[in-house]
């Protein structure tokens, strides 16, 4: 029996097969610690394995029996091979179970997302009652607060926001590759709302003249207000241009050649 490391269960018991050149059902493991992915890195824990070739452990295990031996030894051994026998079929199965098993459904994953963002919160000095997490289309992460320091989560112009969108969409890009909408307080309605407003007001002179540029938005309304306009009016060449640190221009164009 050896002891086997790696960052996932499946990845610890291949290794085990690799290290003991035999297929992976031939494989008897005992699992000594559960993997964990962690939360943006923090508390990651590999899987460990103490694992062994079936085989040699059943060599190992069994004692060979003698022709002076009394019969109710050979009755003995009989009974711990059938046991055996029941153990390998139980290690057959846990292993289709790991490897084979299905993905987690969103319900699960959304779960697991709360459950890590809450776990992160649970250690800043803000009173967070509830956070909600729901998948959308397989593509977005819909993540709320709610709670009485909401307003405090959000901070000075939205810098605090936005420290917050960009550390958890990295995470959840990343561990689930799906992208976030992050609420808090309605401050992502109360932009989107604006952006629809300043639409409103001047759709006809965005879609009707050959350029156009558009007066400054901060970093968050700028990725919303592109993807807002680029919808309404596909036949522009719309693109974003820095004019700060913290704000942005959108310019309208004619697509070239048109």
């Amino acid at each position: 029996m050896k002891k086997i490391v790696a960052p996932t269960l499946q990845e610890a018991i291949k290794k085990a097969s690799d290290e003991f050149n035999c297929s992976i059902v031939e494989i008897d493991y005992e699992v000594i610690v559960q993997p964990s992915s962690g939360f943006l890195g923090f508390l990651k824990r590999d899987a460990v394995i103490i694992a062994g070739k079936r085989e040699e452990i059943k060599q190992e295990g069994n004692t060979k029996t003698s022709k002076s031996q009394p019969q109710e030894e050979h009755c003995e051994y009989y009974g711990d091979y059938a046991q055996n026998q029941q153990k390998q079929k139980s290690i057959y199965t846990n292993i289709e179970d790991n490897f084979f098993k299905q993905q987690p459904s969103q319900q699960e994953l959304a779960q697991e997302i709360q459950e890590g963002i809450f776990s992160l919160f649970s250690h800043l000095p803000y009173e967070i009652d509830k956070i909600k997490v729901k998948i959308e289309n397989n593509q977005y992460v819909f993540v709320e607060f709610f709670g009485a320091d909401c307003g405090l989560l959000i901070g000075e112009r939205g810098y605090r926001y936005s420290a917050i969108y960009h550390l958890l969409s990295i995470w959840i890009k990343k561990d689930y590759d799906l992208s976030l909408r992050l609420e808090i307080a309605d401050f992502l309605k109360n932009k989107e709302r604006k952006i629809e407003e300043y639409l409103e007001e001047n759709y006809d002179r965005m879609s009707s003249r050959s350029s156009f540029q558009t007066k400054p938005f901060d970093a968050i309304s700028i990725h919303l207000a592109l993807k807002r306009f680029r919808e309404a009016i596909p036949n522009k060449y719309i693109v974003a241009k820095p004019i700060s640190e913290n704000e942005s221009i959108i310019t309208l164009n004619e697509f070239k050649g048109k």
